[in-house]
């Protein structure tokens, strides 16, 4: 099982990639698909043999992924519809896994939604954010417990991964809305028996300068994991963005992440701390937030499957002028996601009932067309394909 991960790409969210190799158990880890792809938390699952390539230096293998979804929501923000059918993924993944040389290119539409915040439809997402092609990177890999990527790469911190098929639930959760998600720039990796760890630098929050540093050591033993994660930006960045909200991207970020995964169960509670300095051209002083996460999955059968997430998210407000990074400043969140999940095939779909309560708000930030209710219900069906 060591060498197993040793050869997995520890490329981003490694404590959810680690996991899903474990929980996936020796059998399956060997009828695998290539390990470039994104980690995934379960219970939707890759192809296990994709379409793939021979080509002058290796194989190409191509995975793609279709869904879509519909929602509605109680509370619903001005500016966007009660309810709601889009697509959430229309991607193909290109990849070349063996060899020194390796490559993964990521392509098409989706849409990062989260709980708490306004739904943008994939479209509009895809070209406010990272743009038809989310991801793209080479990885240089002289050997098997070592190895350097280049490009667009998702982000080391935090738990929960970019895309909707990539996690438990359909909607990320309010710590992941305090996090990086796709960012550009270099990262080494290494493993050495039980012991990971990846280093990187970044443009951060997409923002275009590269003054982001960020790193993860974890330790795995058996069906245990325990990762810890810090980033940060080095220096202040006045950017100001859909992808790169001012606040956070000046942020310095951390985690502690423990994650089980047996036969039956994937449990993953994790502790995140984030802080940011005066900034003086947006006029606000320091400001921190702390928050507590807690994702599970229970495996009920060979089709069915139970993810819930709860989460505590609260912000602290020293001065009036304090950073936003919540609500207002100095709120606070409460979330509570259920996932029942049924697959079949390369097929799945997955209703989810999330709910958000907050507190501590500054009028016109919250919920409802006057941004002053202080919980929302939301319903989602997701429905697709992984081939």
């Amino acid at each position: 099982m060591i060498t197993q991960i040793s050869n997995y790409n520890v490329q981003s969210k490694s404590v959810l990639a680690i996991a899903a190799l474990l929980s996936a158990g020796t059998a399956a880890a060997q009828d695998a698909p290539p390990a470039l792809l994104p980690g995934l938390s379960g219970p939707l699952s890759y192809n296990p043999k994709p379409l793939s390539f021979d080509v002058a230096g290796g194989t190409l293998y191509l995975t793609a992924i279709g869904s879509g979804y519909v929602g509605s929501q109680s509370n619903t923000t001005a500016g966007v519809a009660n309810s709601f059918a889009d697509v959430s993924n229309a991607q193909v993944i290109i990849q070349k896994p063996e060899g020194v040389f390796q490559f993964l290119i990521q392509a098409g539409l989706y849409s990062h939604e989260t709980v708490g915040l306004g739904y943008a439809r994939a479209t509009s997402y895809t070209d406010a954010t990272y743009g038809p092609v989310p991801q793209a990177w080479i990885k240089l890999a002289p050997s098997s417990s070592f190895n350097v990527q280049a490009g667009i790469l998702p982000t080391l911190i935090g738990l929960e991964a970019p895309f909707s098929f990539q996690n438990m639930n359909i909607e990320r959760g309010v710590l992941w809305g305090q996090e990086n998600v796709l960012t550009r720039g270099v990262q080494a990796n290494v493993t050495a028996g039980k012991l990971f760890a990846s280093v990187a630098l970044t443009d951060g929050f997409f923002s275009g300068k590269f003054n982001w540093l960020s790193g993860v050591v974890g330790y795995v033993d058996g069906p245990h994991t325990l990762s810890v994660v810090l980033g940060g930006a080095l220096n202040r960045n006045a950017r100001s963005t859909f992808s790169t909200p001012t606040v956070q991207n000046n942020s310095t970020i951390f985690n502690v992440i423990y994650s089980y995964a047996g036969d039956k169960w994937l449990v993953q509670p994790y502790f995140q701390y984030a802080s940011v300095g005066d900034l003086p051209f947006l006029g606000t002083t320091k400001a921190d937030n702390w928050g507590v996460g807690l994702l599970a999955k229970y495996k009920i059968n060979d089709n069915w499957s139970m993810p819930v997430r709860f989460e505590y998210i609260d912000s602290k407000a020293p001065k009036a002028t304090a950073a936003n990074f919540l609500y207002g400043p100095g709120s606070n969140a409460f979330s509570l996601t259920v996932t029942p999940t049924y697959t079949w095939d390369r097929f799945f779909i997955r209703p989810e009932v999330s709910y958000v309560s907050v507190s501590g708000i500054t009028a016109g930030s919250a919920f409802g067309s006057a941004g002053t209710d202080k919980s929302q219900l939301r319903g989602r069906l997701e429905f697709g394909v992984m081939f």
